[in-house]
């Protein structure tokens, strides 16, 4: 009887060891799977900026591309909207939501527009829209227009809308060429 059982502890045993040698093995097989699909996410996500990428230089010649970005530097100015036009034609429309305005106000930088102009001289017009925060529970209506000449050569321009500053009620807005990126 003895041996019996240490027979069938020797059996158990067996099965046993077998049964954790497979499930190593078939970990080991999950971890190697995993490894494999974060590659092809990977892969995937450097396709698409380089899709991206390709798209915009094929849409967006560097030799008459133009992006205008907005960042912000002032906290108590509440940006409703901004309308952006070179040339008299409209550029970008945007109506802000708080959350937008936070993002700006903690150093996000806002692509208000990305195409196409000619080389040669123009200017750009942007006109901002919002509120002061005062003490009073209705602060009144602010609007601050803002005009630029600016050369477009046959290089990609970038130029940045910054509001910087706010004294006695009046907001500041400097306009910076920034080197393109590409």
């Amino acid at each position: 009887m003895a041996t019996a059982r240490a027979g069938i502890l020797g059996l158990c045993a067996l099965i046993w060891s077998q049964s954790i040698g497979a499930a190593e093995e078939f970990n080991n097989e999950l971890r190697q799977l995993d490894e494999q699909v974060q590659n092809l996410k990977a892969q995937a996500l450097q396709l698409d900026v380089d899709l991206q990428d390709f798209a915009d230089s094929s849409l967006y010649p560097p030799a008459q591309q133009l992006r205008v970005f907005l960042t912000m530097e002032v906290f108590d100015f509440e940006l409703e909207a901004l309308e952006l036009l070179a040339d008299d034609q409209e550029l970008a429309r945007h109506e802000y939501s708080p959350r937008e305005v936070y993002a700006l106000r903690k150093g996000g930088v806002q692509q208000l527009h990305l195409g196409n102009i000619s080389p040669g001289v123009h200017k750009l017009k942007a006109r901002f829209l919002g509120r002061f925060n005062d003490s009073e529970a209705q602060a009144k209506a602010y609007e601050k227009l803002v005009e630029v000449s600016f050369r477009k050569t046959n290089q990609p321009l970038w130029l940045e809308l910054r509001i910087d500053s706010s004294r006695n009620r009046d907001l500041g807005v400097r306009i910076f060429q920034r080197e393109a990126q590409l």
